[in-house]
């Protein structure tokens, strides 16, 4: 299942040094969920595939350290997840970067929540390191 995992530009050089997406026992990340599916019949499955990338990108927000921290949603493919509300699930595995397909960083900085969904960076996984070091 295709899942999104909020996180904060200064959290990608774990992700780098480890090799994973750092992880509490029970993540919460964000998914479409076979309720959102039925909740949006005939709904294109790249739209709700957005929709839950907004979801993880406003609850990266949580996680900034700074008030003008870039969000960061991690698109990753697991194996399975424990379905919860609307657009979320828990991640009980560790989430290998052999995991994640890509990187959505914010353009611009201190976005307010509700916002910068259109303005998402799209960064292969290969381009971590260039992530990592433009964070430094």
């Amino acid at each position: 299942m295709r899942v999104y995992l909020p996180l904060v530009v200064s959290d990608l050089a774990a992700v780098q040094t480890s090799g994973a997406v750092p992880l509490s026992a029970r993540r919460t990340a964000h998914a479409v969920t076979a309720g959102d599916r039925a909740d949006h019949p005939g709904e294109d499955e790249e739209d709700l595939e957005f929709e839950a990338t907004c979801q993880a990108l406003d609850s990266a927000a949580d996680r900034r350290r700074t008030t003008g921290e870039r969000r960061v949603v991690v698109a990753a493919d697991v194996a399975s997840v424990v379905e919860q509300d609307a657009w979320t699930v828990v991640v009980e595995a560790p989430v290998a970067l052999s995991d994640v397909v890509s990187f959505h960083v914010e353009e611009s900085a201190g976005t307010a929540l509700g916002e910068g969904y259109d303005d998402l960076l799209w960064y292969d996984v290969t381009e971590l390191d260039q992530l990592v070091a433009e964070a430094g």
